[in-house]
């Protein structure tokens, strides 16, 4: 086997496993926790790249054989799925059913079902959807001393225990490795239009702002550099959709555009060199970004493009209600920055945590005893 396509940041594993249960993951976890061995787990790898390089690695866990969907009730919207499972690989399986996921991802033909939800995913149709862990109902993991455990339920109406499910999104495996979910549906929109209008980038802002405020939007999306340009994306009943572009229509010269452009406009944030991810209050993206960046308005996050320094990003970070992290994709440059956590942290435990794990916890050891060297990496 090519280990080479598993190193990060130039460090090859000595090994690689494609488990193909849930049980074949219970077990290599629990070995090497016992063994005191360091893993990473694999995905799509669109976020794979997040974060410190790793101090240690040992065995590098491929899951995207833990694919496939477990479960369909169509008439009750939900379904029970591998976590291996990419995004597109669903989407196909519900389509004959005209039900879908609202959950979109950059690269959904990598993008795996547990990473998505383990990295919980940023995506301007927050605006319309909310967060990841809103659509997961339950799951099943496999804990850092390899104990298979359940969270949640396969019902949407479920009330049994604390919902660790939704304490897993966004973890980025620092609390267990994700290995099936059960995912809310909803009904594939009737229409779905995307819209984009250029133009100075002031007007562009107030602009997303009015629309927000009136529209009931599926995304809306602030792209600044050389050519500043406001994207609109309205999405469900058809004759919902014909009575929204009007409206945005009086406000600008808007032109549509097709899906294949809003795809590669989503996939800037994972094959872009350099990255800063931005957390701030919803309404106020725009306004905090500068240079060559993406603003999901109302959704609460912005995407800086380029090298810039520390300064500069803390300089946006600083004030309360924002946060700031440094995204840099190993697999575009020889060597990443350090990540840094700016103002108040969404993960203040994690960051005071004496488990070896980097500042911002984006690859992080799982919660067990501090001498343990088990790191899990999404």
């Amino acid at each position: 086997m090519d280990l080479t396509r598993y190193a990060l940041d130039g460090v090859t594993p000595a090994r690689a496993e494609s488990p193909g249960t849930a049980e074949d993951v219970s077990a290599l976890i629990g070995g090497a926790h016992r063994a005191r061995e360091t893993i990473v787990l694999h995905g799509g790898g669109t976020r794979i790249g997040i974060g410190d390089a790793p101090s240690r690695y040992d065995t590098a866990v491929d899951l995207r054989e833990l694919h496939g969907v477990v479960e369909h009730s169509a008439p009750d919207l939900v379904c029970i799925v591998r976590a291996g499972t990419t995004l597109a690989e669903l989407a196909a399986a519900l389509a004959p059913s005209r039900q879908r996921w609202p959950v979109d991802a950059p690269e959904p033909e990598r993008a795996t079902i547990g990473g998505t939800i383990a990295s919980a995913a940023p995506a301007a149709s927050r605006l319309r959807h909310q967060h990841v862990r809103d659509w997961v109902i339950g799951c099943q993991a496999v804990l850092g001393d390899g104990t298979l455990v359940r969270a949640g339920g396969r019902v949407v109406k479920n009330v049994t225990g604390y919902d660790l499910s939704r304490l897993y999104s966004g973890s980025y495996g620092t609390l267990a490795a994700i290995t099936e979910v059960s995912l809310k549906l909803i009904a594939i929109d009737e229409r779905t239009r995307t819209m984009r209008l250029r133009g100075e980038r002031s007007a562009l802002e107030r602009i997303a702002l009015e629309l927000r405020a009136a529209l009931p939007l599926e995304a809306i999306v602030l792209a600044t550099g050389d050519q500043p340009a406001l994207y609109v994306r309205a999405a469900g009943l058809g004759a919902a959709v014909d009575r929204i572009a009007p409206e945005v229509g009086a406000r600008g010269a808007f032109e549509d555009i097709t899906d294949a452009e809003w795809s590669a406009l989503s996939a800037r944030v994972t094959r872009e060199p350099f990255v800063a991810r931005l957390a701030l209050p919803p309404g106020r993206e725009a306004a905090l970004i500068d240079g060559d960046a993406v603003a999901y308005v109302g959704a609460g996050t912005a995407f800086l493009f380029g090298e810039r320094t520390g300064a500069a990003i803390t300089a946006i970070g600083s004030a309360p209600r924002r946060w700031a992290v440094r995204w840099s994709l190993s697999a575009r440059r020889p060597s990443r920055s350090t990540p840094s956590a700016c103002g108040e942290t969404l993960a203040p435990h994690i960051l005071r945590s004496p488990l070896r794990s980097r500042r911002v916890s984006t690859r992080a050891a799982f919660s067990h005893p501090a001498d343990s060297p088990l790191s899990v990496f999404v």
